[in-house]
C-alpha cells in the first residue's frame, strides 16, 4: 500500500502555490507510476531469491489505482501455493520404467537442489509432484496394467505473496518504488508549475 499523509499533501500544496488545488492530482499520478514500479520489478526482485517464471509472479498481481479523490494505491498479489514442478525438478519428466532414486527440487536460489526421499513426478493434467502418503496404503491397478500405492499427495512450495513478503525481496521493492514516486512526483510539480498540469 502506498499512501499519502496530511504532512505529504500540505508540503505539495505550499510548493504549488497558486496551483495548491492541483496537489491531489499531481500526487495521485506520481502514486499510480510507483505503484506500476513496484509491479513491474516484483517479478524480477522474485526471481533474485526464488527459481521461478516470471509469468508465475505477475499473474497474481493487481493495483488498486489512486485517484484525485483517494490519494492512495495497493499493489496486490494473491495466490496459492505452487506446486513444486513450479520450481527447478530434476527430474521434471515422469520415469516409468526406472524412477529415479530421489527428486531434486530447488525453490530458493541459496540453497542449491534438495533430495526428495519417496517423491516422484506424475502426468495429472500436466507434470506435477506427488509422494506416498505415510501409514497404511492400499494398491490400484492402473489404466496401464501397472499397480500404484494409496494414498499420495501433491507436493507444494510457498505461493507468491509469501515470497514477496520476504524481507529483503520487499524492502527492495519498496525502496525502488518510493524512489520512482519522488521523481515523479518533482515532474508533476514542475509540470504544473509551468502550466501543462
Amino acid at each position: 500500500m502506498i499512501t499519502i499523509d496530511a504532512h505529504k499533501l500540505q508540503e505539495v500544496e505550499e510548493r504549488l502555490g497558486q496551483y495548491r488545488k492541483k496537489a491531489p492530482v499531481a500526487l495521485y499520478r506520481a502514486i499510480n507510476r510507483a505503484a506500476e514500479n513496484l509491479k513491474s520489478n516484483a517479478a524480477k526482485e522474485v526471481r533474485n531469491t526464488y527459481v521461478i517464471k516470471a509469468g508465475e509472479v505477475k499473474s497474481t498481481i493487481t493495483i488498486r489505482r489512486a485517484t484525485s479523490k483517494r490519494i492512495a494505491a495497493a499493489v496486490i498479489s494473491r495466490g496459492h501455493a505452487l506446486g513444486l514442478e513450479k520450481f527447478r525438478l530434476r527430474p521434471a519428466q515422469p520415469r516409468h520404467r526406472k524412477p529415479p532414486k530421489s527428486l531434486k527440487v530447488q525453490v530458493r536460489k541459496d540453497t542449491g537442489l534438495k533430495n526428495l526421499l519417496g517423491a516422484f513426478v506424475a502426468s495429472v493434467q500436466g507434470n506435477k509432484v506427488f509422494e506416498r502418503a505415510k501409514g497404511r496404503t492400499r494398491r490400484k491397478k492402473r489404466s496401464d496394467g501397472q499397480w500404484t500405492e494409496l494414498p499420495i499427495k501433491r507436493l507444494f512450495g510457498p505461493p507468491v505473496p509469501i515470497m514477496l513478503e520476504n524481507e529483503g525481496v520487499r524492502s527492495k521493492l519498496e525502496a525502488e518504488a518510493a524512489k520512482v514516486f519522488e521523481k515523479r512526483l518533482e515532474h508533476e510539480i514542475k509540470r504544473t508549475l509551468e502550466g501543462n498540469g
